[in-house]
């Protein structure tokens, strides 16, 4: 969370310096250019002042007088200066390739001030073979133009003062943005260790330690509030699992005492009928049946309620030998019904699940496979990882179930479409799912995938 904060508050700086920086480079570079330009133009007229003197004086003449000052401006900078007199002929410059008496009034820029007409502008110079930037003025007497003085840049000069100024621009967006993350990073952990910290308790609480509380006196307002929401939440939650806790055991306690105190009644008044097959004797086996299929029953909801109060946490346990220990229990009950049950699994697949978990959920897996399958038939046991799970799958051959009987086969009671006959308190699946969703895992019951008549239990757990 924390790094997702500080990406938030960094890209929010990153396009605020994109919205704002764009228009102001653009603004900066074109302000610098007319900068550089207004400076070539303001040295012009400074220039002209000097060479109006000179021209006035000795005009048509090498002028001596001012090329010192051309000599000294063209040191500043990459500006080369031309001076011509009234009929456009080089009268001093800077550059000594330029013939002095050279005609310049072809030049478009000179032409123009030769008219009187000081010229701004940029073009391609033949001579140069390169774009320039170039501000030509007149040398004024009066009305009387006298000559023109020309300053001329490369235009990949001003590009390059330009590109300076821009330069400083995109540097200090760069400082911006390193102050930015700066002033993020304290900002997104103050936003993020008191969330991070309520995390950590609401997982503390999601693994059964109902006496965790929040701290709701840091952070943000909101982050206050849900903690102080937080500590509610818990304290009823342990309220409620304590009193259930507490149920179960005075239930377990006050069930169990008069039921095995009835069994042994009707075993008593079955050993006083002289008579086995007497009406009397065979009212009193089926009421010592039901009995203890009301005991078994009784049994079984006090181990679901104890399961859904529990908080014992999660184990790591080799799903493959677990499998193959409840086999060894189970085979000789097995072999009296004519039953082989084999288990498909690598030797080590370990799996996150409750103590004794997986045990119980297999148990009631191969007790109902055992039901169902027909004499001479297979109950195989496949472990296997898929991904990060552990999928155990119980594969029985017996006449299965539909889809809709699969799905309401894990509610609590249901035993099939003729109840009234079949077996068991329909309990033990409801007891497996459970189990699984206490060691953070799924059950379901699905067809073969072979298309042959049985049931694939299945139940998913995490792998470790």
């Amino acid at each position: 969370m924390k790094s997702r904060l500080i990406g938030a508050l960094v890209s929010v700086s990153v396009l605020i310096l994109f919205v704002f920086s764009i228009p102001l480079i653009s603004f900066v570079s074109r302000v610098e250019r007319e900068r550089l330009v207004t400076a070539l133009e303001r040295d012009a007229f400074v220039l002209a002042g000097h060479a109006k003197e000179t021209l006035n004086t000795t005009a048509g003449a090498v002028l001596p007088s001012l090329q010192p000052y051309v000599d000294e401006y063209s040191k500043t900078g990459d500006t080369r200066v031309v001076v011509t007199n009234a009929d456009g002929r080089v009268v001093s410059a800077s550059d000594p390739t330029i013939v002095i008496g050279s005609d310049f009034s072809n030049r478009p820029e000179v032409a123009a001030a030769m008219a009187g007409k000081p010229s701004v502008g940029d073009r391609v110079s033949k001579t140069l073979g390169e774009q320039l930037e170039f501000v030509a003025v007149p040398v004024l007497l009066g009305d009387s133009v006298m000559g023109v003085v020309r300053l001329s840049k490369p235009s990949s000069a001003v590009n390059s003062e330009v590109r300076s100024r821009v330069l400083g621009i995109i540097v200090a967006g760069g400082f911006t943005l390193l102050a930015s993350a700066g002033i993020a990073f304290p900002l997104a952990l103050g936003i993020a260790r008191p969330i991070t910290r309520l995390i950590r308790r609401t997982e503390r609480l999601a693994e059964g330690d109902f006496s965790v509380r929040a701290d709701d006196s840091v952070g943000p307002p909101e982050v206050r509030e849900l903690s102080r929401s937080f500590n509610a939440m818990a304290s009823r939650l342990g309220l409620m699992i304590e009193n259930q806790r507490h149920f179960a055991g005075a239930v377990s306690h006050q069930l169990r005492t008069p039921l095995t105190a009835l069994r042994l009644r009707l075993e008593q008044a079955q050993d006083a009928v002289p008579d086995d097959d007497s009406p009397l004797a065979l009212a009193l086996d089926a009421s010592r049946v039901e009995a203890d299929r009301l005991q078994e029953m009784v049994e079984q909801l006090l181990a679901l309620a104890r399961i859904e109060g529990g908080t014992a946490p999660t184990v790591t346990v080799n799903a493959s030998e677990v499998a193959r220990s409840r086999i060894e229990m189970w085979e000789p009950l097995a072999a009296e019904k004519n039953v082989t049950i084999r288990v498909d699994s690598a030797a080590t697949v370990e799996c996150a699940v409750i103590e004794g978990g997986l045990e119980q959920i297999i148990d009631n897996y191969i007790d109902n496979a055992l039901t169902v399958a027909p004499e001479g038939s297979d109950i195989l046991i496949e472990v296997h990882k898929v991904g990060g799970s552990v999928q155990v799958d119980v594969i029985d051959s017996g006449s299965g179930l539909s889809s809709e009987q699969r799905e309401r086969a894990f509610e609590r009671f249901w035993r099939g479409k003729n109840s009234e006959n079949a077996v068991g308190t329909g309990l033990g699946l409801a007891i497996v799912r459970q189990l699984a969703a206490a060691s953070g895992g799924t059950v379901e019951l699905l067809a073969r995938s072979d298309g042959l008549s049985g049931v694939c239990a299945r139940v998913t757990l995490l792998a470790r």
